[in-house]
């Protein structure tokens, strides 16, 4: 029998929280400031030059994520190497994580849209400062249970400016949250993290798994060929404006994708006010937000043929005291000849004729030339 581990450096070991591919997380105590912590902990392998690596990745996240010290981050306090062992002392979180969340509760358009909003604010902060999550998924994201998201477990956090280890091919994260451009080996930059939150807003939104598949094979297809279905048409009655979100933070390309994780919490920002706009609405006849509960399985995907064009890239503004819900409609069903079709010329005439504020504009310039024409004959 394996002998228990009750101390690791300073920390007191009081409970085991979990194990991952990396390690084991604990519950430890620390003495010099008498707070409890948890402790993460990755095995160092016994080959020298695989423990040389495993080492310098592990410290390196210990660096980038020292540096990140915001409300939707989980802190990190310390780190160190004991026994053959390295940990990481972090901010010990109670709550649950929002996998768990989606699959035992649930959650509300609300509660969804609010979530994703904060991660992004977490996430905009941390890319300002140089680091990429690379591992952005349900079970990385906390829920303390008044209202506050925190992101965990920047385990896979790289300096964009030091990436070496896409270069070796490495494919670091969870392969269904993954961008294009992450499972395919490439180099990531902060929009890999935006895509991967786009997937987590989409499953929160309409309890389904958007790309799955039986092999990383499978998955990698999905992910690069496969266009999902607005979450409009999964859940009736959402705002169209997260049709919108959604779609842009989607893209497989990360050129037209959102480029800044602080403008995508802006839109989602938006969208909270609709939702909530909606909810007060309907108060009064007892119809209350729906929760959406992901399948426990996990494996649910909707199949559903390619979504397409809702004027994506074009920054459409929607302004909640204007109702645009017709004019998106009409954008979402435009067929592609549609949207790109170089608008027709409008002539002076055609314009006077269609236009009563051209038309008034047109009278009093012409009244107003006949008058100065008559003074200056007479």
């Amino acid at each position: 029998m394996a002998k228990k581990t009750t101390k690791i450096g300073r920390y007191r070991i009081v409970d085991e929280l979990g194990r991952g591919a990396m390690g084991i997380v604990y519950k430890a105590e620390d003495p010099n400031l008498d707070r409890l912590v948890a402790l993460k902990t990755i095995i160092l392998p016994e080959d020298a030059e695989e423990h040389g690596e495993y080492r310098k990745r592990f410290f390196l996240e210990a660096k980038a994520a020292g540096k990140l010290n915001h409300p939707n981050i989980v802190t990190t306090f310390d780190c160190g190497e004991h026994e053959g062992m390295a940990y990481l002392a972090m901010e010990l979180l109670e709550g649950i994580d929002l996998r768990t969340r989606m699959t035992k509760q649930g959650v509300t358009a609300l509660e969804a849209v609010e979530i994703a909003r904060q991660v992004a604010e977490g996430l905009g902060y941390a890319h300002e400062r140089g680091v990429v999550h690379r591992d952005i998924k349900p079970g990385n994201i906390m829920l303390n249970g008044g209202g506050k998201t925190k992101v965990m477990d920047f385990g896979l956090a790289r300096m964009r400016m030091a990436d070496h280890k896409t270069s070796t091919g490495m494919v670091l994260g969870t392969p269904r949250y993954m961008s294009p451009e992450q499972i395919s080996g490439q180099p990531v930059d902060q929009r890999s993290d935006i895509f991967s939150l786009g997937i987590v807003l989409y499953e929160m939104l309409t309890g389904t798994r958007l790309f799955s598949g039986e092999n990383i094979e499978q998955v990698q297809h999905s992910i690069t060929q496969t266009d999902h279905l607005p979450p409009t048409r999964v859940v009736p009655g959402l705002p169209a404006m997260l049709d919108f979100v959604v779609a842009r933070a989607l893209k497989k390309d990360p050129a037209v994708r959102y480029q800044d994780a602080h403008e995508l919490a802006g839109d989602l920002g938006t969208c909270l006010a609709e939702l909530r706009g909606q909810e007060a609405a309907t108060e009064p006849s007892g119809d209350s937000s729906r929760t959406v509960k992901m399948d426990a399985g996990g494996e649910r995907r909707t199949e559903a043929p390619p979504a397409r064009a809702i004027a994506i890239d074009t920054r459409l503004p929607v302004s909640r005291l204007i109702d645009s819900a017709a004019a998106l409609k009409r954008i979402k069903n435009a067929s592609s000849d549609e949207l790109t079709r170089v608008p027709r010329p409008v002539g002076l005439l055609r314009r006077v004729v269609r236009d009563a504020a051209v038309r008034r504009l047109f009278v009093v310039a012409l009244v107003a030339g006949f008058a100065g024409l008559y003074i200056a004959l007479v």
